[in-house]
């Protein structure tokens, strides 16, 4: 149509287009214009996409049953929902009083890592979660932080953890004032707990099923848990309350049992470029000053990377217990467990131990062309598939994405012995009272007629 401009076109063509009940676009479309204007709904995008469903299926309906369907619009998912609220500002408190929001307080003062640059590393090597999940991620993070409540010093995004029914983002922080909890008192044969803030306790980790969701604190994890989960392979259910159905029994939760398998993940593949830390005398990690980044064809080598992590020990500690001798008794032999001499601080991974014949660990790289600038470059576990540490230069990150199962063949534990039979012969007592003659019941006296 020459002469005409250009929306004077978009209009006639709209209506040249026809539909099976005898409207066309133009009339559809005005008609919801014109419904979001009279009703003027919060999310007016989402009615426009429900009614265009709405006109699509009542297209195949009887007239009748099509005249019936209302624009609504559909109500948000919970994981949507969920991320919404870290977006927003939070709803401060009413005083019940007066009415009026109540004051914030003021946010917590925190350290974090650039969740955003490590979300960039991991997807040039093909590993972690998508850029959107990961600016959710950052999100949550802050709001952990933040939180004067929780008081917490340090924010790690550590991993999710895939579930049956349901998922768990996992964060790993650590606490300007440990919590205080029960006192523990572990039997004559069983081995205490680290205390909080060291070793398998170093890190408290927060945990939800989406991001934006509510986010639960697991509880220090203790020896027994540890020990017990390295005899069970089981998938989480994704919710934290259920019982762990497995043999040999398991103490406790699926909380417990996640708490003991983020242990056990963290001491075997949170990784550092070697020379990047240098343990001190108190037992931590003190940053290197005269570290050198190695060269992108280096950090794809065992010898490159170092566990940042304590050892794990069979006793479910980082530190080998040994019970105290009473004085004036002599000391036993130590046990296998407690004479275990665990790898060295910040030992290189081309120590560790092959897993099924091969390489305990795979190279990974963002680029064959070893000529490209800003290669980013790591390694992934077999030990523990998901698990994953890339670098770029002095930047590096861990993360771990998988179901919680170790790598390695299922032998589970034969069931106990059956119980021995009675070995004594069962022969009639002479010893024995007689038995009581029965009792005989008086007869009621007979009423005169």
């Amino acid at each position: 149509m020459p002469g005409l401009p250009m929306q004077q076109e978009a209009i006639a063509f709209t209506q040249k287009i026809p539909s099976t009940d005898g409207t066309s676009l133009y009339d559809h479309l005005t008609d919801v214009v014109m419904k979001i204007l009279n009703e003027q709904p919060t999310d007016p995008v989402n009615l426009l996409q429900t009614s265009l469903m709405v006109k699509k299926t009542a297209n195949s309906l009887a007239p009748d049953s099509a005249q019936g369907l209302s624009l609504q619009a559909p109500p948000d998912s919970s994981d949507s929902a969920a991320l919404s609220k870290v977006f927003g500002m939070a709803e401060l408190p009413i005083n019940p009083e007066t009415g009026e929001p109540e004051e914030a307080e003021a946010p917590n003062e925190y350290e974090c890592e650039n969740v955003l640059n490590d979300a960039a590393l991991m997807e040039a090597c093909g590993v972690g979660l998508s850029r959107t999940d990961m600016y959710g991620v950052m999100m949550v993070c802050k709001q952990l932080g933040e939180d004067p409540k929780l008081g917490v010093a340090t924010v790690r995004f550590f991993g999710k953890v895939l579930g049956v029914y349901a998922d768990y983002y996992v964060f790993e922080t650590t606490l300007k004032e440990q919590a205080e909890e029960e006192e523990e008192t572990p039997g004559p044969n069983e081995v205490p707990s680290e205390k909080g803030g060291a070793g398998a306790n170093g890190y408290t980790y927060f945990v939800c099923n989406n991001l934006g969701g509510a986010l639960s604190r697991l509880h220090s994890v203790k020896p027994a848990h540890i020990r017990a989960a390295r005899q069970v392979k089981k998938f989480v259910s994704g919710k934290l309350d259920a019982q762990v159905s497995a043999y040999p029994p398991f103490p406790g939760t699926e909380a417990h049992f996640l708490r003991a398998q983020l242990a056990r993940i963290a001491a075997s593949t949170v990784l550092c470029p070697a020379g990047y830390f240098t343990a001190n005398e108190e037992g931590g990690l003190d940053k290197a000053e005269d570290f050198t980044p190695p060269a992108p064809t280096d950090l794809g080598t065992a010898g490159a990377w170092a566990h940042r992590y304590p050892h794990l020990k069979k006793q479910g500690r980082t530190t080998v217990f040994t019970k105290e001798v009473p004085e004036g008794e002599e000391a036993p032999e130590p046990t296998e467990e407690e004479s275990e001499q665990g790898p060295e601080p910040l030992s290189t991974l081309d120590k560790d131990t092959e897993v099924e014949g091969g390489d305990a660990w795979t190279p990974l790289f963002s680029s064959t062309n070893s000529g490209v600038k800003n290669q980013v470059a790591g390694v992934r576990s077999n030990l523990w598939p998901g698990a994953a540490a890339v670098a770029s230069g002095a930047a590096f990150t861990n993360v771990y994405v998988g179901w919680g199962v170790k790598t390695g063949p299922f032998l589970p534990l034969p069931p106990p012995p059956v119980a021995q039979e009675y070995d004594q012969a069962l022969v009639e007592s002479n010893e024995l009272p007689q038995k009581p003659e029965p009792v005989k019941e008086e007869e009621e006296p007979k009423e005169e007629e």
